[in-house]
């Protein structure tokens, strides 16, 4: 199934037909077009059953309640088997479905009863315009409840104050998206041990604890807790089978029949118990998955991580002795895929990669990588977060598979470069903690968008995470800490700008601006991960995690073998190094405006001062390979890392300053309280997404951006660095245009950059789908760090991603 880069590519009209190994099955066709047909929907079962387990335990530690509310979630939420489905298992109750929790927070309830309403049913809201909750409803009977009973309870009517140990309602929403996933637990464990193997792990644990000591006896409810959630969650496997046979007592299909039989004899198997065939362990793999979503339903970017390295001993296992083809294997993967995308909105997706490095150095790539990668080209769709780890000894075989996908136009795959993934790690590991090994940074894995983990050893994000507005502090510079959209002064007092006369004050400001807004960021998450801990432990996830089961406590609290975390996420690095460069050069060098012009033409967003603002706008940009503006982005980078560095310990012990990462959809909404800059950027304008450059302003080429790029430290923003391209499709029309495509990356892993991904779309059909959503409903683009239908964004993000420069080859 490999090709060589010759003959990889032909002129025929259909793209996706050329680049498919196999075409996708009679079934998969089928369930993507059920996906993108389904509507969302919201479900109260689970706000339902935590609440009675919580009324029911108060009293209890804490971690003991959550254990009981895990388990009663494990075996009473709604289960089905749905229609051609191979993997089973559900995010909710059902496809597209939202499940309520208190921890949405009190504004819940405004967002759950609005004015809309649809066939009657009050609408659920989202937190982001972008998706497709608005849709959903809710019947009289629920409403009914969540007024009267649930919502009641969560504001401490009821006993919900002494429920969350005394803290209120409004304290619940100040943490609401505190557990933000970001992580990858240990799959490989469940897939060898099952649930009750490391049931057994904790009862062992438990037959060593001295309960003459204290602080030995405080372990106790944790892991009495972890066998709790163990035992439910090995009877799960036990309910789909139920589910199987009954479906299959009454299927007139026989082939139908005979896969429903199928099914009930695996999940008879896990995930109590280790998988012995792939089938079982793609299955167990999946639950494992869903199963932290059911213990923290509003957690985001659960990573199933390296998919193609933790099952790829079962695949060759069944190869070797005929139990399954690669045409059976590819249809399960594919199956699997569609799974992931079951999940109601694109923030609570997650990140699957393959290739990479094994632990020896050498290339991991294996056949189940390509097996993966043609599974995206079967469903393109917005699940899940997609990456090919790359390095310098990848084979052209997997760039060229790669680039195949890469020309469909779905965003998918990140291009992840392994070996700065393992200089980042290490380099994590020297600033504290346990040494982090070689083997372990081989096996580091993306998270999120960008950001990194070692599975089944790292805490992941128990805390939200702080934003550091590059864009904001170059402001605050310019304003003294006050922020012109509101006149609020939320910044450091650096001095009046007016009198600054050297460039280096204009940098130790801006310095000084970072270290501010690092600072706050820093107490609003030691908040979160403070409260969290107390309130929200998370028992099942905490048992996937070396250490938490011997050390006796969970990963909010320190158990897990690595406590560091991605806090800082960046917004605008590229706005802050574009107007460094412009002051530099036209206030100080060429002495063509004085500080004080600037300042006013700022404090004014340019009106009465257009030519001054074409001066700027001139004035060199990052992204082109040009040393004196990229000189100021690897500066900008650089003060935010070594200011994050001086932060100190996160509230679990580890390091908690690691900077880096994706700015989400945030570099549009927050770009719309940001005033002018120097630039040329007007007030109200969208920032840079992440680390890419201006919109419109990388006028060289691709290769100039890699370039500039390249002159970024990747290694010390250790929180990953996201780099999004755009490429005109006009490129894969061309003979040897997948060979051009394959030849930028190996230039992107030659310039040591963490991270590359492209949307290959023109802006015609962009706009057009605009006008136009419902003829474009499966038209995928790249944000952020994540793929998203284009017609479910906000106006503001689609312009924003129209105006990225589409670059040839």
């Amino acid at each position: 199934m490999l090709q060589t880069v010759d003959k990889a590519y032909t002129d025929e009209p259909e793209v996706l037909d050329t680049v498919l190994t196999v075409a996708a099955t009679s079934r998969v066709e089928r369930l993507r077009e059920t996906l993108l047909s389904g509507k969302s929907g919201i479900s109260i079962d689970r706000a339902r059953i935590e609440t009675r387990i919580m009324k029911e335990t108060e009293g209890e530690p804490m971690v003991a309640r959550r254990a009981k509310v895990f388990a009663a979630v494990a075996r009473e939420m709604p289960i089905d088997i749905l229609p051609d489905e191979l993997i089973v298992g559900c995010f909710s109750g059902k496809p597209l479905c939202w499940n309520v929790s208190p921890a949405d927070g009190p504004g819940l309830e405004k967002r759950l009863f609005s004015q809309g309403s649809s066939k009657g049913g009050s609408r659920l809201l989202g937190v982001f315009k972008e998706n497709l909750w608005n849709e959903a409803t809710f019947s009289d009977a629920e409403k009914t409840e969540l007024k009267e009973d649930l919502i009641p309870y969560w504001k401490g009517e009821g006993s919900y104050e002494k429920t969350m140990s005394g803290r209120n309602y409004q304290q619940i929403r100040d943490t609401r998206n505190v557990h933000v996933g970001h992580n990858c637990v240990g799959y490989g464990k469940v897939l060898a041990k099952g649930f009750l193997g490391i049931k057994k792990d904790a009862e062992e644990r438990l037959t060593r604890i001295d309960h003459g000591e204290p602080g030995d006896a405080a372990k106790v409810p944790f892991l009495e807790g972890v066998i709790t959630s163990m035992d439910a969650a090995a009877e799960l496997g036990a309910r789909f089978a139920a589910r199987a046979r009954e479906l299959a007592a009454s299927e007139a299909n026989t082939g139908r029949k005979a896969e429903l039989l199928k099914m009930a004899e695996v999940c008879d198997r896990v995930p109590a118990n280790p998988a012995r065939s792939f089938h079982e362990a793609v299955q167990s793999y999946f639950f494992t998955w869903i199963l932290l979503f059911w213990e923290q339903p509003s957690v985001a970017s659960v990573s199933p991580g390296a998919a193609d390295q933790f099952l790829y001993p079962y695949f060759e296992r069944d190869m070797q002795v005929g139990l399954t083809t690669i045409e059976e294997a590819q249809e399960l993967i594919d199956c699997y895929i569609l799974k992931l995308n079951q999940i109601p909105n694109e923030s609570l997706s997650t990140h699957l990669s393959v290739g990479g490095l094994k632990a020896n150095g050498n290339d991991a790539t294996n056949e189940l990588s390509y097996l993966f990668i043609e599974a995206m080209m079967h469903t393109r769709l917005m699940a899940p977060i997609f990456s090919v780890q790359v390095h310098n000894k990848v084979r052209d075989e997997l760039l060229i598979k790669a680039g195949q996908l890469c020309s469909l136009g779905t965003g998918h795959p990140q291009f992840i470069n392994h070996d700065v993934v393992v200089a980042q790690t290490l380099a994590r590991g020297a600033m504290g903690g346990p040494p982090i090994t070689l083997a372990d940074a081989r096996s580091a894995t993306p998270i999120g968008c960008v950001e990194l983990a070692i599975p089944g050893k790292d805490a992941g994000w128990t805390g939200g995470a702080g934003i550091i507005n590059f864009a904001a502090c170059m402001e605050y510079v310019l304003t003294n800490g006050v922020r012109r959209t509101d006149g609020r002064k939320v910044g450091a007092e650096t001095g009046e700008p007016r009198q600054f006369t050297s460039f280096d004050e204009v940098k130790e400001a801006y310095r000084q601006q970072v270290a501010w807004e690092l600072a706050n960021g820093k107490k609003v998450v030691n908040v979160q991960e403070r409260t969290i801990a107390e309130m929200a432990p998370t028992v099942y996830e905490s048992a996937l995690i070396d250490d938490c089961i011997e050390r006796g406590i969970c990963r909010e609290l320190g158990g897990a073998h690595h406590n560091s975390s991605n806090q800082i996420l960046p917004i605008g690095p590229s706005d802050a190094a574009d107007s460094l460069t412009a002051i530099r050069k036209l206030v100080f060098e060429d002495n063509k405006i004085t500080m004080a012009e600037l300042c006013d033409a700022l404090d004014n967003n340019f009106e009465g001062a257009d030519e001054l603002r074409q001066l700027l706008l001139a004035a060199p940009k990052y992204g082109n390979d040009d040393d004196y503006a990229d000189e100021q982005a690897a500066l900008v980078s650089h003060l935010v890392a070594s200011e994050g560095m001086k932060i100190g310990k996160n509230v679990r012990g580890g390091n908690g300053g690691i900077v880096g990462g994706s700015a989400w959809w945030l570099f549009a909404a927050i770009g719309a309280i940001v005033g002018a800059l120097p630039s040329g950027r007007l007030t109200g304008e969208p920032l840079n997404d992440a680390h890419s450059p201006c919109s419109g302003y990388d006028v060289n080429g691709p290769t100039a951006v890699l370039k500039s790029m390249g002159k970024i430290d990747n290694v010390e923003l250790m929180g990953g660095v996201l780099l999004n391209l755009r490429l005109d499709p006009g490129v894969f029309k061309k003979q040897d245009g997948l060979k051009r495509l394959v030849g930028l990356v190996r230039a992107f892993i030659d310039q040591q950059i963490l991270h590359v991904q492209f949307n290959v779309i023109a802006s015609d059909t962009l706009r057009a789908a605009q006008k136009e959503p419902d003829k474009y409903r499966d038209l995928l683009v790249k944000v952020a760090g994540y793929s998203v239908f284009f017609v479910q964004l906000s106006k503001p993000n689609q312009d924003a991603i129209i105006a990225r420069t589409a670059h040839g080859l």
